[in-house]
């Protein structure tokens, strides 16, 4: 794979994280802490987010590497929408664990609150930064220095259904224009009720659609008010007249635009590498493939990623880096990675894609976008405000310009600008 990097994903919900969190506050490498570090008595503290049935593949994980190396890991699992704020208040009482996987896209905030280690020194040890994915590996980084190790990765693709399609007369898009075309008509023959479904639900997931459509033109989150935020906007609007998008599509989330496709309403559909078992569970029977995402002036997805951290305080950073590292290993990533239906995030992995429908989405890895600095610290804020103009440019509150510069102008004051 070639290591020209440009574009990203996920909605990603960021849970702001104070600044005022210090690094004095919580220790330094190998000061140890009364619960969340190890205090150096072998016992490895690991907290996630991963709920049922995701949780599953990664503790079979940890629990392999005790197997191999006599170390335990405690695993603790804290839900999605508290995790965050939970580091944050442990981060202030000094009882930090010593390994967390946190979103990609709050390392930045952690790492300037303190929460989080820096990581150089191991990092540069190891030397294995060559083989992640560009973009994956800059999400680790702040202000030149590693906070986080790549975990996993995912992106968007195109799913389509082959009959659909097929009945009525349209070929796999391959650009924008052909989508808009391809969805119109398949709404206009009645092979499906629309074309394609997409998440468009208030908050950050739901503006992945027309993000992907602004990448897919030249534009970026921080720049959504210049022609490719407009044009993104544009090109929804035109798809909902037409009837090849549904106008219900604001309330649905990713899942709500997956159950439209496995059960026939649509056509189409842009989601993640996520979805793939979800279609094979659903729809046993239909007969469906994956294609990478249109093309515009340039071929973009979004990157939706995971880092693995060392917690400010940890008691035995070492052992903390070592299960950071064997987690790393491809061997150990080819078993876990199709369990936990996800895609590597460094391309030295081919047992871990062996699945020719997975393979369309770490293709496309190579031209994965994700935010960085100050606006990975804002992206989650600066996606709701996309999803705002989204939803009034489809309730015919605003044009697509006004909603776009609207739009530009909060993003600018979030970040300061």
């Amino acid at each position: 794979m070639t290591r020209k990097r440009t574009f990203r994903r996920t909605a990603v919900a960021l849970t702001a994280v104070s600044a005022t969190v210090s690094l004095a506050a919580c220790g330094g490498l190998g000061s140890g802490t009364d619960g969340g570090g190890d205090d150096g008595d072998g016992v490895v503290t690991f907290w996630h987010y991963y709920g049922d049935p995701h949780g599953v593949p990664l503790e079979a994980m940890l629990a392999r590497y005790t197997e191999e190396t006599g170390v335990e890991v405690e695993p603790r699992f804290i839900p999605y929408d508290d995790f965050n704020r939970t580091l944050q208040q442990q981060a202030a009482a000094g009882d930090l664990p010593d390994v967390a996987l946190i979103n990609a896209f709050d390392t930045s905030q952690m790492a300037q609150a303190g929460v989080i280690e820096d990581l150089s020194a191991y990092a540069d040890e190891w030397g294995e930064q060559d083989a992640y994915y560009e973009t994956g590996w800059e999400t680790g980084q702040v202000d030149g220095a590693t906070y986080g190790i790549p975990h996993l990765a995912d992106d968007y693709a195109l799913y389509y259904n082959e009959e659909i399609l097929a009945e009525a007369g349209v070929e796999v898009p391959t650009t924008w224009d052909e989508m808009e075309a391809a969805a119109a008509a398949i709404a206009e023959s009645g092979a499906a009720s629309y074309g394609l479904a997409m998440s468009g639900i208030e908050g950050a997931e739901g503006a992945t659609g027309v993000l992907l459509r602004t990448l897919a033109a030249g534009g970026d989150l921080a720049d959504f008010g210049g022609d490719p935020g407009v044009a993104a906007l544009e090109s929804l609007q035109r798809m909902t007249a037409s009837g090849g998008m549904s106008e219900g599509f604001l309330t649905w989330n990713e899942d709500d635009a997956m159950a439209s496709f496995t059960n026939g309403e649509a056509g189409m559909a842009i989601n993640s590498a996520s979805a793939v078992n979800v279609v094979r569970e659903n729809a046993p029977d239909m007969t469906w493939n994956v294609a990478p995402l249109p093309a515009d002036a340039t071929e973009a997805t979004y990157l939706s990623a995971e880092n693995l951290t060392i917690g400010a305080g940890s008691g035995d950073a070492d052992a903390a880096w070592d299960l950071i590292e064997w987690m790393q290993q491809p061997s150990v990533l080819e078993e876990y990675l199709p369990e936990r239906n996800k895609l590597p995030a460094r391309d030295d992995v081919p047992g871990a894609v062996t699945d020719p429908v997975r393979a369309v989405f770490a293709d496309q890895l190579v031209n994965s976008w994700a935010p960085t600095g100050d606006l990975a610290e804002k992206s989650n804020e600066a996606l709701t405000i996309v999803q705002q103009a989204l939803q009034a440019v489809i309730s015919g509150s605003a044009a697509p310009a006004d909603a776009a510069a609207e739009a530009q102008a909060a993003i600018d004051e979030a970040l300061g600008n």
